[in-house]
């Protein structure tokens, strides 16, 4: 096991700004922590013989001193533990990105979008809410993850991003063939049509070419609309060697393609040097001084890192020999680094023909690309695919909701034992109502499809899996192959009512059709109208208060707490444009 570092020296590897003041190290933004490097008796065991961290200082003597933290080093690394938690409960906790966004000595616009998340498997790492504390505790505004292959992070870097305050753009790595030649690229989703076109390109790759896991320069420049275009970091002989094959790629993508800049080193020299070599050939025949590149190839500064800390290196080497056997493209420094290592970096590396606006420039071109990108998940409303009816399906149903109940009905003659009728009809009504008030019956009906087309072609399948086989309903439909009352088994490890929103609550319930001659016309928002017996009873919000009161004693801004089973299937049948005279009551 490698040897942990001295606290001082952990903290400065890790750009934390602190305070050293005898056995305590004061870190500003966060607090007054207690060193304890006796590393040989982290845990202790008590009277109960539960094992609890050993803290050499009791936590009420502590907290009394304003001490919150204590820290040690575990293995190679330093941790914290909060010692106002109660001891079952403490977690390590890594030391790192806490207190103050530290001071650099350069300051410009500058976005890591070069990220490659543990989504990529078996290359990339981190989660990505580590990413994202990480980019803002380093004083970065946002982030893009460019994982090769796959968009699988995409909707946790929008969460992630969006929780920690931080802007975010959806990236892509990708190889494309133009001819005989492979050319790598990153994309970045500028537009939301540019989103839609990026996920056509995945899957043009990952479900269209899966044995080459490639995307010819055709299918490319037909869904370039909305993106942007990054040359990667080895592409810049290839783009001195095909000026002429260039210009498609800058017409299609709005007149600006980029050019990666990374000055990550790599441990094996002949690596090292054919990246530099490939960033020479492009700086050679594009740069033309004053910040002025040909054919609007503009350089952008995005190092790929797969890795949070400089000493994760071993992760992606640990990662690459899982995968293939053997590590590839290793580095110590494909790590997310601070402006002013980036800044040395570029320094050591580019002549003094090239100045510090240079580097600047490229900065701010990443800038560019991720500040104007309004690519987003909407998470306003549920997007699950919807049930497509056959024709033969339409005829005998007329609807999926008709055809959901349906089914059930038939099962429950073919498969509830005889003279327990009563017991298995209460379980029916209960799963029912869940499964139809939160929207699931064409989750349903598709589970049935795809379970019979398999069985008609063949294809083994298991008689159910996990909690599915709690539900009766599944039975019934012939989803599963296990009656869950024989065995026990609870409906709520399948779907807990609580869990999708349906909390026990008293509100408006509707009942079936009535013929009545004194109702009342109810004008909702959308001007649609919802015919009432007068002496309906519905349950309303008046002022903050929960009423019930009759039709004929609703006021104007009442609102009327529908049950969520009404609102998706029986008022929408029931809402009317104008008076049909067809009378409903709750």
């Amino acid at each position: 096991m490698k040897e942990v570092v001295s606290l001082k020296e952990w903290l400065d590897n890790h750009n934390i700004t602190y305070s050293l003041r005898k056995d305590v190290v004061v870190i500003p933004g966060f607090g007054r922590c207690l060193i304890q490097d006796d590393y040989d008796h982290i845990f202790k065991q008590t009277k109960e013989g539960n094992v609890v961290f050993n803290s050499i200082e009791n936590y009420s003597y502590l907290i009394a001193d304003e001490i919150y933290y204590i820290v040690f080093p575990f293995g190679c690394r330093w941790f914290y533990i909060d010692v106002r938690k109660d001891p079952s409960e403490v977690q390590f906790k890594i030391l790192r990105y806490v207190g103050n966004t530290p001071t650099f000595q350069h300051e410009c616009e500058f976005y890591p979008l070069g990220i490659h998340s543990g989504y990529e498997l078996l290359n990339g790492s981190g989660l990505l809410k580590d990413w994202c504390t990480k980019t803002k505790f380093l004083g970065y505004k946002g982030l893009a993850v460019s994982d090769r292959n796959t968009m699988a992070a995409s909707l946790d870097l929008q969460q992630s991003a969006t929780d920690a305050g931080l802007k975010y753009c959806f990236g892509y790595s990708l190889t494309v063939r133009t001819g005989k030649d492979k050319v790598g690229v990153k994309l970045y989703s500028a537009t939301q049509q540019g989103f839609k076109n990026m996920l056509r390109i995945q899957k043009a790759i990952a479900v269209d070419n899966y044995e080459t896991k490639e995307i010819d320069l055709i299918t490319l420049l037909n869904l370039a609309e909305g993106n942007t275009l990054v040359f990667d970091k080895w592409s810049g002989h290839w783009l001195a060697e095909n000026k002429n094959a260039l210009q498609d790629f800058v017409e299609a993508f709005d007149g600006w393609v980029f050019f990666q800049v990374d000055t990550s080193e790599y441990r094996a020299d002949r690596i090292d040097s054919a990246l530099l070599q490939s960033q020479k050939a492009y700086f050679d025949n594009f740069y033309q001084g004053n910040l002025e590149y040909s054919m609007n190839i503009r350089p952008v500064l995005i190092q790929d890192v797969y890795y949070l800390d400089k000493e994760d290196w071993r992760t992606k080497v640990i990662l690459n020999k899982v995968d293939t056997g053997a590590a590839h493209e290793q580095s110590y420094k494909q790590y997310l680094k601070t402006i002013d290592e980036i800044y040395d970096e570029f320094r050591a590396l580019f002549s003094d023909r090239y100045d510090d606006d240079v580097f600047y420039d490229m900065c701010e071109a990443t800038a560019d690309i991720i500040e104007n990108a309004s690519a987003a998940y909407d998470l306003s409303d549920n997007y699950a695919p919807k049930y497509d009816m056959t024709p033969q399906e339409r005829e005998k149903y007329g609807d999926t909701l008709t055809m959901f109940r349906s089914l059930i009905e038939e099962g429950f003659k073919k498969l509830v034992p005889e003279g327990e009728e009563e017991e298995y009809r209460k379980r029916v009504e209960y799963e029912k109502y869940v499964i139809e008030s939160t929207d699931n019956v064409d989750y349903f009906l598709i589970q049935r499809d795809e379970l019979n087309w398999a069985q008609e072609n063949g294809i083994l399948t298991g008689i159910g899996r996990g909690s599915a086989g709690g539900c009766l309903l599944l039975y019934l439909m012939g989803i599963t192959f296990i009656d869950p009352l024989k065995y026990d088994l609870i409906f709520e490890r399948f779907l807990l009512p609580e869990r999708a929103g349906l909390e026990p609550d008293k509100v408006t319930v509707m009942a079936d059709d009535i013929e009545s001659s004194d109702y009342f016309e109810l004008a909702l928002d959308d001007d649609k109208i919802l015919l009432l017996d007068k002496d309906a009873e519905l349950v309303v919000i008046r002022n903050g208060e929960q009423l019930t009161v009759y039709a004929d004693e609703l006021q104007e801004g009442d609102d009327i707490q529908f049950d969520n089973c009404d609102i998706l299937h029986t008022l929408p049948k029931k809402l009317l444009h104008e008076n049909s005279g067809n009378n409903s009551q709750n």
